[in-house]
């Protein structure tokens, strides 16, 4: 049994991986501001707080998951007032560096990729703190993640259009090759890394790429409507507009043979996606 601090976790990842941790018979605690959630399931205590204000924890745990640092000096304080053995960031893959080759390793160059923005920067602030720290740490680098009940308005965004007949608006061609990953896939690759306290860093990624296109006809065949395809060539790289459309048109592919080594088997895309409308999409859009 591991003491388990969870900074986060009222939202799409943190509950599931709340799931991983108690059915693995860990003690767990969650820290947050509690505007989300504030009561949890049996044997899950609550520690309310602001992480910008300070955490004001002084015990120790075995494993700390950082679900929520945005910007290094929110890591850089986590890791200076916080008492534990290991740490995980989850990070993302918008902090490697612009690149032209594919799949992306994880020992791939960091840096700026200007369709991220300042998200991406952040998270890359993260990383770099982590970095240059003495701590010993792990970071999981997810792609785009989908699920059921996802805070980011992927999913939701294209069932809605598709089921109330109004046109999709793709970024350029829609042909750019991207990668998804399960949510439920992200809780668990994080829990195996705490169970194990694995040092490194992690690409998170499903073993299958789409185009947009084939995304969104996929998930009309779900549905078993036609959507209605419009593609905008003003918005295409890095003119990427997301309220028009949740994904930009740029490649994003990355290699996930490491976590697979792990013992993390992947759900299918066709799958997962299907399962996720069954028992979710269908029921609130």
């Amino acid at each position: 049994m591991k003491k388990i601090l969870i900074i986060g976790g009222s939202r799409f990842i943190g509950p599931l991986l709340i799931d991983e941790f108690v059915k693995s018979g860990d003690e767990v605690a969650v820290f947050n501001r509690g505007l989300i959630q504030s009561e949890y399931a049996r044997g899950v205590r609550f520690i309310q707080g602001d992480r910008d204000q300070g955490f004001g924890i002084s015990e120790h745990f075995d494993v700390v998951v950082d679900t929520c640092a945005y910007r290094g000096e929110q890591t850089k304080r986590a890791i200076e007032e916080l008492r534990f053995d290991f740490f995980i960031h989850i990070g993302t893959a918008a902090s490697y560096r612009k690149s032209g080759i594919f799949p992306i390793k994880e020992d791939f160059q960091l840096g700026y990729w200007p369709v991220w923005g300042s998200y991406g920067n952040g998270k890359l602030e993260c990383e770099e703190v982590l970095a240059n720290s003495k701590i010993k740490f792990a970071v999981i680098r997810p792609v785009y993640i989908l699920g059921s009940n996802n805070y980011c308005d992927r999913e939701r965004f294209i069932y809605s259009r598709i089921k109330n007949g109004a046109p999709i608006i793709l970024p350029g061609n829609g042909q750019a090759l991207i990668q998804f990953v399960f949510v439920k896939d992200v809780a668990r690759s994080i829990a195996l890394i705490a169970e194990k306290k694995i040092v490194g860093t992690f690409n998170c990624a499903g073993d299958e790429t789409s185009t947009l296109e084939g995304l969104v006809e996929e998930m009309g065949r779900i549905m078993q409507l036609e959507p209605k395809l419009r593609y905008n060539h003003e918005t295409d790289g890095e003119k990427f507009d997301i309220s028009e459309f949740p994904f930009a048109n740029i490649n994003l592919v990355c290699d996930n043979s490491k976590l697979k080594n792990m013992g993390i088997v992947f759900a299918p895309f066709q799958k997962g996606l299907q399962e996720d409308y069954k028992s979710y999409y269908q029921h609130v859009i």
